[in-house]
């Protein structure tokens, strides 16, 4: 067999496939070859010993509709940081979805999925703040949106914050939300999720949380302020346990104001881990400490905290792959998945991490990408790696 690359001697860790173990990955056009005995013929071989070789991590909530937003990133810088795939999180409503798959989407090497903001404006900046009253929906153009682009539009977006919603109709505002996908599901045959944004939400989370759906993403679930997910005695509301035996999914999307270290430390010690681990970048987080520096910085944060490193990949992996509707496509190293693939190599240092309150967390070790490949290509390389 002829391939492109051998990754040989590196710790093989595949959440999907519960793999953790020293071996090789061939890697052969785009996908991940399984030569099954064969000779392989292959001029490149990537010496991966000491480090971890992992799926080409995924950020399932960004806002990287660059140049249609004033707090978006470009998706590719993501690149460098290991991620190889990654979910709009609803920059972009009915009017500007369009102009945001031709300019950003379909120009980019990272693989995008997104949410449609039900605001028609999208996130258009910082300070200007959309309007979700169900009143002002363009429901005729939403349809359209999502019929044309069904295979790239996850699902809707709404933001329930004090502010960005009057406190008396914010569950009205959301029943309306959800009873809209339901409809447009039935009209178009898609299986839209609602994400809802729940910091300092109105609605206390138990009672929001019972609105949603299976497939629905409870957002920012370890908030600080406000209602947030933890009773006065440290435990998880039973609303919010019952939600997740429905099947809601609870993101962590940190962002700079959406991540409460005492609410993650005291759902983390009650077992209430997160499906998902995400940054919500925005531009004025994007390699800046010591907020949300990049994805790496966030896994270091949930490690600091205790969860283990298997865990916490498969938060940035096969759990958002499977969200995403690509399960076995991407975030694995299984055979025949792309070949989509991140290198990490475990660094001893100290740097600090904050949250909404600048309480600091400090961590001691964080997994600095060596080398990232998208779809079989080397789209990254540290400058003393692979010589």
């Amino acid at each position: 067999m002829r391939a492109d690359f051998i990754i040989r001697g590196g710790r093989v860790m595949d959440p999907y496939t519960g793999a953790d173990e020293i071996k090789d990955i061939v890697v052969r056009n785009t996908r991940i070859a399984d030569p099954e005995g064969e000779y392989v013929e292959c001029g490149h071989i990537i010496h991966a010993d000491g480090c971890i070789v992992a799926p080409g991590l995924i950020d399932f909530h960004t806002h990287i509709f660059h140049e249609g937003s004033g707090s978006a990133i470009r998706p590719d810088f993501m690149i460098s940081q290991g991620t190889t795939a990654a979910v709009d999180a609803g920059t972009a409503g009915t009017v500007t979805y369009e102009s945001f798959y031709k300019s950003v989407i379909a120009q980019s090497t990272v693989r995008i999925k997104g949410f449609l903001t039900t605001y028609s404006g999208g996130q258009l900046d910082f300070k200007l703040c959309e309007d979700f009253n169900p009143e002002l929906i363009n429901l005729a153009r939403m349809e359209r949106v999502i019929d044309k682009y069904r295979d790239n539009i996850l699902g809707l977006k709404i933001r329930l914050s004090k502010g960005v919603v009057p406190d008396d109709k914010a569950l009205d505002y959301l029943k309306r939300v959800i009873e809209l996908a339901d409809e447009l599901d039935e009209r178009l045959g898609t299986s839209l999720r609602v994400c809802v944004h729940t910091t300092n939400s109105p609605i206390p989370a138990s009672e929001l949380a019972d609105c949603l759906r299976p497939g629905d993403i409870f957002c920012h679930c370890f908030q600080g302020a406000g209602n947030t997910i933890i009773m006065e005695n440290g435990q998880i509301w039973p609303g919010i346990l019952e939600a997740r035996k429905r099947g809601v999914i609870f993101d962590a999307a940190n962002g700079r104001g959406n991540f409460g270290a005492a609410t993650a430390k005291q759902a983390l010690k009650a077992g209430f881990l997160p499906d998902i681990i995400s940054t919500d970048l925005t531009i004025d987080k994007f390699n800046i400490p010591p907020y949300t520096k990049n994805l790496p910085s966030v896994m270091a944060k949930y490690m600091t905290m205790g969860m283990n490193l298997m865990d916490v990949l498969n938060t940035v992996t096969a759990a958002p792959a499977k969200i995403m509707g690509m399960e076995g496509k991407i975030g694995t190293l299984q055979p025949g998945a792309d070949a989509d693939i991140v290198i990490l190599k475990e660094k001893q240092l100290s740097f600090i991490q904050k949250d909404f309150k600048d309480e600091e967390l400090v961590s001691n070790a964080l997994l600095v990408p060596q080398l990232t490949m998208c779809a079989g290509e080397i789209n990254f390389c540290q400058a003393d790696f692979f010589l």
